[in-house]
């Protein structure tokens, strides 16, 4: 019985487009990593090899890589706001009485205390 000899895919890796898909790929992995440990929430690397025999051969084959990754992201901040039937949006609900607020003066100089009668 003839035993067969595969080169292991993390060498054949190596070799492919010079080196340069295992850079790419490290990248990739170290990015999606930042992110996981941000957000607290999954995400992935995906390495697509096309394998083709070359035109007029039987034993050549041509590698075309596709590279993908989904870095998590952390979620944004939702805004509340009313519409109006004309399709605008407003930032303060319509229905809502508004207040006629005003600034209080302040100073920087430290306020007398005082005591209620009758107390030590």
């Amino acid at each position: 019985m003839t035993e067969k000899h595969i080169t292991p895919f993390s060498q054949t890796l190596a070799f492919l487009e010079k080196g340069c898909l295992d850079a790419e790929l490290t990248e990739q992995l170290a990015d999606v990593i930042k992110g996981v440990r941000d957000t607290g929430k999954q995400g992935t690397v995906t390495l697509q090899l096309k394998v083709s025999l070359m035109k007029g051969t039987e034993d050549t084959v041509t590698l075309q890589s596709t590279v993908n990754n989904k870095v998590p992201q952390l979620d944004r901040a939702q805004t509340i706001m009313w519409s109006t039937y004309d399709g605008d949006l407003i930032r303060n609900d319509p229905s809502q009485q508004s207040l006629d607020l005003k600034t209080v003066e302040t100073s920087n100089q430290p306020a007398e205390l005082k005591t209620a009668a009758g107390q030590n």
